[in-house]
């Protein structure tokens, strides 16, 4: 499946792109308003189109393919009902001070214009009365924000499972620092908590990625074994059944393809006392982690963890994940230091990455 995003300063003339560049079949998977100033939004198209796939291929994931276009049509009718039942109150929303500075300053920050209206629209509502006061706006919409997203504390509470300690994998996709991140979790959980723990890599895919982590478990002075499959790695769970934790690295594919997901849970099964952190870049695009996660949500996901944090001064992409899905967050990756550079995730941490200061507010930021 091709999948494209258009940009016009209509629905109708996005429409006309999609139209022109990838052909009538196209199906319209997500739009959205996005802010290209302060003061003017275009709408931005998200579209796909299959190509001629292996006829095996396709049987696999017709159904799926079926269920996720059908779920992104509800999403769509769903967004536009809200839209055009709200037209005169969203139309109030842009123009009313101070709601419009809030409104711009949160698109620009890369938030999802639905998330914004709802929890704005929300915010005056708690209000009961008609400001003027932005301090108050913001401090309203906030409260309506960390009522929605959730905060993951995995290590507070272990305990075994009939003889099997508590395994935690940490899945997602190539490139956003897995390894590192379990490096930095087992130093701190091996070195301020003093815990027991084992680790185990499946990741046999990746050249270096193995030598990589036994150094890691080297240095902390922590049992490492691999995995190659799945009866090696039930034979390492048993092997580390007595231990406090059990921490295991994965391969990074691209989980986009379905299938990469599928083996996953062909390779951990049905096992008690396992969880999964799935451990996605905030500087990825919105859509692709909003797609990453939907791929997932078979693998009944424990938390979220946010990687490259540094390298990046817009977070909206991951703060739309965090407001659509019903995933926790449980930690923020904010460099290469092992272990310094990992931070559990917090509501003030949350709130530095959207809400804008004063100087914002008024166009000087």
């Amino acid at each position: 499946m091709q999948v494209r995003t258009f940009t016009a300063p209509h629905i109708h003339k996005a429409l006309e792109q999609v139209k022109r560049e990838m052909g009538p079949d196209a199906i319209i998977l997500a739009n959205k308003q996005v802010a290209i100033s302060p003061t003017e939004c275009h709408v931005e198209v998200t579209a796909a189109i299959d190509r001629e796939e292996p006829a095996a291929s396709l049987r696999d994931r017709q159904v799926d393919r079926e269920l996720d276009i059908r779920s992104d049509l509800r999403e769509i009718k769903s967004f536009l009902s809200m839209l055009i039942s709200s037209k005169d109150h969203l139309t109030q929303l842009r123009s009313r001070q101070p709601l419009a500075e809030i409104y711009h300053a949160l698109l620009t920050r890369g938030l999802d214009e639905k998330q914004v209206y709802l929890l704005l629209n929300r915010a005056v509502e708690s209000l009961n009365q008609d400001t003027a006061d932005a301090t108050v706006m913001v401090d309203a919409f906030c409260r309506q924000l960390l009522g929605k997203v959730k905060l993951s504390r995995p290590f507070h509470h272990l305990a075994s499972n009939h003889g099997r300690a508590p395994a935690f994998s940490f899945v997602g996709p190539t490139g956003v620092g897995k390894t590192t991140t379990l490096a930095k979790i087992a130093a701190h959980l091996k070195i301020k908590r003093r815990l027991d723990l084992g680790i185990i890599s499946v990741d046999t895919y990746r050249i270096g990625a193995v030598d990589q982590l036994k150094t890691y478990a080297n240095i902390l002075e922590v049992p490492f074994l691999v995995a190659q499959n799945r009866g090696e790695f039930l034979h390492s769970m048993e092997h580390f059944g007595h231990h406090d934790l059990v921490l295991i690295d994965t391969t990074g594919k691209n989980y986009l393809q379905r299938q990469h997901v599928q083996d996953l849970q062909n390779l951990f099964g049905d096992l008690p006392n396992m969880h999964h952190f799935l451990v996605l870049s905030s500087t990825a695009k919105d859509e692709d982690l909003k797609q990453t996660i939907h791929h997932f949500r078979g693998m009944q996901i424990h938390s979220l963890i946010f990687t490259k944090i540094d390298e990046t001064i817009n977070h909206g992409s991951m703060m739309n994940q965090l407001l659509r899905f019903p995933h926790p967050l449980s930690y923020l990756g904010t460099g290469q230091r092992v272990p310094e550079d990992l931070e559990a995730a917090t509501s003030k941490r949350l709130l530095s990455f959207l809400v804008p200061t004063k100087s914002q507010l008024h166009g000087k930021g």
